[in-house]
């Protein structure tokens, strides 16, 4: 092959839905273009796996860098990921708020599925892109335990409403009320079932232990909000800085201006609500018994018009923190703050001392 025909690169997109896989591979030739070819939608099942490693086996050539790049869609992305990954393949999962950005720079403004795998695949051959690796089995087990006893804890709140207003209606019928109360019990029995199971699984590996009683250090952290964290992120496997852990969880801010309009700061909750809702209570206790982040909050209530807004930023504080530690293994120390701005505050008074003897 001539050099400015020669391929570069290649990659696979994938748009990844609940039934089929939509497939475009595309080349980046010498000459610094791009070419594609299409395959027709196979199954997201054992079947088109297949049908997709066919395809690929006669189609890509295999002494050029090849990317596969899908979506983060819920469960769906799973087997297809795991299936490829196993035969070799370089798998790259993104999460979706960088695809949209991605997609939003582009002059596109039809979406079909056909056309969202080609977005994928211009993204593979354009950017670097980080690579995905299959969390361990445990941390797979802790995230679906810990999406069940939230499912479960949404469905006693909404029990626990209901028991209200059965309590304070004038009609009341004794069987519907029995029936009620049964209800309560079983969630309440199957929410601490759940949670055993969690302290189980976490006790039975020493490194996930280790690593899980680092986060369990900070003063108003839980076992089971720790657990939901680690669980949710899978052990922030794919989180690189404290930027992107914000975005992934919700925390990034966002601010709307056009014109005379000027609108306020507020966080996008586009992330994970998981996340969200696990740190709500802990924040709470933070504020109380946390001396660092008692501090911090104090310090922010008296600007924000609601003292939620502030709680919020005790939550975000609060997670990072635990991606710190997660990632440095570390115990939290109550006293960093104070060392960093004492280490801060040194060189500054050496410098100054000096200064006031070069003057006189």
């Amino acid at each position: 092959i001539d050099n400015m025909e020669k391929r570069l690169k290649q990659s696979l997109g994938i748009d990844v839905s609940k039934l089929n896989l939509s497939l475009s591979l595309g080349f980046l030739t010498g000459k610094l273009e791009k070419e594609f070819i299409s395959h027709e939608d196979v199954s997201n099942d054992l079947s088109g796996y297949r049908t997709l490693l066919k395809w690929l086996k006669k189609s890509v050539d295999s002494s050029v860098d090849f990317l596969i790049v899908m979506e983060a869609t819920g469960v769906y992305h799973q087997g297809i990921a795991h299936y490829l990954h196993s035969k070799g393949y370089a798998v790259c999962v993104m999460q979706s708020g960088r695809v949209k950005r991605y997609a939003q720079s582009l002059d596109q403004r039809s979406k079909t599925d056909a056309l969202d795998s080609r977005m994928l695949s211009m993204l593979g051959l354009e950017r670097t892109i980080r690579l995905w690796h299959p969390p361990s089995e445990e941390l797979r087990q802790l995230k679906g335990l810990s999406r069940e006893r939230s499912s479960l804890l949404k469905d006693r709140r909404t029990e626990n409403n209901r028991q209200g207003a059965i309590d304070s209606g004038v009609y009341k019928n004794s069987k519907a009320l029995k029936r009620h109360k049964n209800r309560l019990k079983l969630l309440n029995a199957q929410i601490e079932l759940i949670e055993q199971e969690m302290q189980e699984l976490v006790s039975k590996n020493k490194e996930l232990k280790r690593k899980m009683d680092f986060l369990t250090s900070i003063p108003g952290i839980s076992f089971k909000s720790a657990a939901t964290v680690v669980g949710e992120t899978l052990g922030f496997e794919s989180i690189v800085n404290t930027k992107q852990l914000a975005s992934y969880a919700g925390y990034d801010i966002i601010l709307r201006e056009s014109g005379n309009f000027k609108g306020k700061t507020k966080i996008s909750k586009r992330g994970n609500s998981h996340i969200r809702a696990a740190l709500h209570m802990p924040s709470m206790t933070c504020v109380r018994c946390n001396p660092t982040l008692k501090q911090f909050y104090n310090r922010l209530k008296p600007n924000k018009a609601k003292p939620l807004v502030a709680l919020i930023a005790v939550q975000r504080k609060l997670l990072i923190l635990m991606y710190t530690l997660w990632k440095n293994e570390e115990v939290y120390d109550a006293k960093f703050e104070t060392k960093k701005q004492q280490k801060h505050e040194a060189p500054a008074a050496r410098d100054n001392k000096l200064i006031a003897q070069f003057v006189s």
